[in-house]
C-alpha cells in the first residue's frame, strides 16, 4: 500500500469539477448572510462536490479484505503504516460495507485521529445517512460525522441542521460538528452560522467563533482575519475574538500589526496598541519603543512607551539606560520604565 493511503485522509482537497457541483448554490444560499463584513474571492471558496475527489470508496473490497486492513490497523504500531491502513480501509468505504469498515476502528478511542479521521470520512461519504447511523451508535462519533458531511455539502448540510427541532438543534455535538464543516468549506458561510447563534444568545456561541477564528489564522492573511475580527457584532465575544487575532498577528507580524493597530480608535484601540508593544518588544524592544513614541494617542502611547521601555531594560538595563538618556521622554515616563 505505502503512502497511497495516505492521500484519502486529505478529503477536503477540491476536486477539479467542485465548483461546478456545489458553488453556484452555496453562493445563492449565502445571499441572506452578512458574512461579518469579510468576503473571498470565488476562485478561493473552499467547496466541493459531495465525496467527489476524496478518494472514498474508489477501490472494491470484499468482507474478508476489509477484515484484514481493520487487523493491521488494530495491531499496527508504526502511525505511519497504521494512517496507511486507514487511508486503505477509507478507499474500499462504500454505501454498503460502511458500517463493517466501521467496525474495524471503533476499539480506537474516540479522540484518536483514526476514530475522528473515519467519522468525518464517513459524514462526507454518507451525509445524513451517516449522522443518523451516528445517533444510534454508543460511541461519540456525532460532531466528526457531522463535520466530514457539512465540508462537503455545506447547503445540504444546512438545510437538514434547519429543519431540525430546538432541542436538536442545540446538541452540542451536533452544532460544532455543523459549523467545523461549514469552516472547511467556506468561511463566511461559517462566520454567518456563528454570528447568528452569537445574536441569537447560544452558549456556543464563543466557542464556534473561536472554531472559525482558528481557521481564518490558518488560511487567511492576517490583515484579513484581523478585518474579519474587527466586523464581527459588538461584545464581549468580538472582544475576545479581536484580542486573540490582534495576539497573533503582532506575535508573527508586528510592524504590520502596529501599522493596523494605528488605524483603531478609543479603549480597544488603545488595549491592542498595548498589546502590539508587548509583544513586539519581546522581538525588537528598540523598534518597539520608537514606534509606540510616535504614537498620536496620548494615553495609548504612554502605556506602550512604559511596557516596551520595561522590556528593554530587562533584556539590557545598560542600553536601555542609553536610549532613555536620548530618546527626550519626560521624566515620569522615564521613571515609569526604570521602576
Amino acid at each position: 500500500m505505502g503512502v497511497v493511503g495516505l492521500g484519502v485522509l486529505g478529503i477536503w482537497v477540491l476536486s477539479d469539477d467542485g465548483e461546478e457541483d456545489g458553488l453556484g448554490e452555496l453562493e445563492r444560499a449565502q445571499g441572506r448572510g452578512r458574512g461579518g463584513g469579510y468576503e473571498l474571492e470565488q476562485g478561493e471558496r473552499r467547496v466541493t462536490g459531495r465525496s467527489r475527489g476524496t478518494g472514498l470508496g474508489r477501490r472494491k473490497m470484499d468482507r474478508n479484505e476489509i477484515i484484514e486492513v481493520g487487523r493491521r490497523l488494530r495491531w499496527e504500531l508504526n502511525p505511519l503504516r497504521r494512517r496507511a491502513a486507514l487511508g486503505q480501509l477509507l478507499e474500499g468505504m462504500n454505501e454498503e460495507n460502511a458500517m463493517l469498515a466501521r467496525e474495524q476502528i471503533v476499539h480506537f478511542s474516540e479522540e484518536s485521529p483514526e476514530f475522528q479521521d473515519f467519522h468525518f470520512a464517513w459524514g462526507a461519504m454518507l451525509g445524513v445517512d451517516a449522522v443518523n447511523m451516528g445517533a444510534d451508535t454508543e460511541e461519540k462519533d456525532m460532531a466528526a460525522t457531522m463535520t466530514g458531511w457539512a465540508s462537503v455539502d455545506p447547503v445540504g448540510a444546512l438545510a437538514w441542521y434547519d429543519s431540525l427541532e430546538e432541542d436538536r438543534r442545540n446538541c452540542r455535538d451536533v452544532t460544532i460538528g455543523m459549523l467545523k464543516g461549514l469552516a472547511s468549506s467556506d468561511l463566511v458561510f461559517a462566520t454567518d452560522f456563528a454570528v447568528d447563534k452569537l445574536e441569537a444568545e447560544d452558549k456556543h456561541a464563543g466557542e464556534m467563533l473561536k472554531v472559525v477564528k482558528d481557521k481564518m489564522l490558518e488560511l487567511e492573511t492576517l490583515p484579513t482575519a484581523a478585518e474579519w475580527a474587527v466586523a464581527l457584532p459588538e461584545g464581549e465575544v468580538r472582544d475576545e475574538m479581536l484580542m486573540g487575532v490582534a495576539g497573533e498577528f503582532a506575535e508573527r507580524e508586528p510592524k504590520e500589526a502596529a501599522k493596523w493597530a494605528e488605524t483603531l480608535d478609543g479603549d480597544e484601540g488603545a488595549r491592542i496598541k498595548l498589546l502590539v508593544a508587548g509583544k513586539w518588544a519581546r522581538e525588537d524592544p528598540v523598534a518597539s519603543l520608537e514606534w509606540a513614541r510616535d504614537l498620536q494617542d496620548g494615553e495609548a502611547r504612554r502605556s506602550a512607551m512604559i511596557r516596551a521601555g520595561r522590556a528593554l531594560m530587562k533584556q539590557n538595563a545598560e542600553e536601555g539606560r542609553q536610549w532613555l538618556e536620548e530618546s527626550g521622554l519626560t521624566e515620569d515616563i522615564r521613571r515609569e520604565i526604570v521602576k
